[in-house]
C-alpha cells in the first residue's frame, strides 16, 4: 500500500543530492545532459537543490575553470576537458608506442619500458622485458623522476616550472647546479641516462615524447646490465623510438 508520504511526494521532483561531492557532480552532470548552456534556474530545478546552493557553488566551479559563463548561463569549462584530455593520454600514448616499443626490444633485447609523470614519480603505462628478470614489467610501476633516465628525459622538455622544482626540492647548492646542468644537456641531445643511480647495476637511456606543439607527454626508455650497455650505442635508437612515437602521436 502506498504511505501518505510517497502518495504526496511529486513524481517529477528529484532527490536533493545531500553530500557536497554529490552535489557538485550532480551539477557537472546537468550541465553536460543539457548539450550546450543552462541557467541556474533550470540547473536548480534538474538537481532538486536550492537556487541559492547552484548558484554558490557554480560561482566556485566557474572559479576553478570547471564550468565557465555564457550568456544562457553556464556551460562546461576548459578544466574539464584538459581533464579528460589527460586521462586519454595513457591510452592514446600505448597505441601510437606498442609497435616502436617491440621493435626496440626486438632490435637489443633489452627492457623497453613507456612512462608518464605522476607528481614526483614517472609511472610505466607499458613495459617488456629484458634480459635481467629483476626488472618489473607491470604497469604502474612508480620510480623517481628526479633520478631515473625516463625522469630526466621528461623534466628537461618540462615546461611546467612548478613541476620540476617539486621533483628537484629535495637537492641543495652543488647537486641543485649539477641536476640544471643535466637537465641542460639533455635538452641539448634529446636523450638522459642513469647509470646505476636509481637501481644498482642497471644503466637505462631514455628519450621524451612529444605532442605535435612540442609539448613532453612521456618518456620512453630502455634498460640494462650497466656492465654491458653502451649508452653512446643505445642513445641513438632510443631517441629514434621517441622521435617515432611522437611523430604516430601527431599523425593519428
Amino acid at each position: 500500500m502506498t504511505s501518505l508520504a510517497e502518495w504526496n511526494k511529486n513524481p517529477g521532483q528529484p532527490t536533493a543530492p545531500v553530500s557536497v561531492l554529490d552535489r557538485i557532480i550532480s551539477i557537472l552532470d546537468a550541465v553536460k545532459e543539457s548539450g550546450s548552456s543552462i541557467s541556474i534556474t533550470d540547473l536548480a530545478m534538474r538537481t532538486g537543490l536550492p537556487k541559492s546552493t547552484v548558484s554558490r557553488l557554480v560561482a566556485d566551479l566557474s572559479g576553478q575553470r570547471y564550468l565557465e559563463r555564457t550568456d544562457g548561463g553556464v556551460a562546461l569549462g576548459l578544466r574539464l576537458f584538459e581533464l579528460g584530455a589527460r586521462a586519454s593520454l595513457p591510452r592514446r600514448l600505448l597505441s601510437a608506442a606498442a609497435p616502436v616499443i617491440r621493435n626496440l626490444q626486438d632490435a637489443t633485447g633489452e627492457r623497453v619500458g613507456l612512462w608518464v609523470q605522476q607528481g614526483t614519480d614517472m609511472v610505466s603505462i607499458a613495459a617488456v622485458a629484458g634480459r635481467l628478470p629483476m626488472l618489473p614489467t607491470r604497469a604502474g610501476m612508480r620510480s623517481p623522476a628526479l633520478t631515473t633516465a625516463s625522469g630526466k628525459a621528461y623534466l628537461a622538455f618540462c615546461a611546467d616550472q612548478g613541476v620540476v622544482d617539486r621533483v628537484s626540492a629535495p637537492l641543495i647548492d652543488d647537486d641543485a647546479k649539477h641536476f640544471r646542468d643535466e637537465l641542460t644537456h639533455v635538452r641539448a641531445s634529446v636523450v638522459a641516462v642513469d647509470i646505476g643511480v636509481s637501481y644498482p647495476g642497471i644503466l637505462a637511456v631514455a628519450s621524451p615524447v612529444l605532442s605535435g606543439g612540442r609539448v613532453v607527454l612521456g618518456a620512453i626508455s630502455i634498460a640494462g646490465p650497466s656492465g654491458t650497455m653502451d649508452p653512446d650505442r643505445f642513445a641513438p635508437l632510443v631517441r629514434a623510438a621517441g622521435t617515432t612515437v611522437s611523430r604516430r602521436l601527431t599523425a593519428a
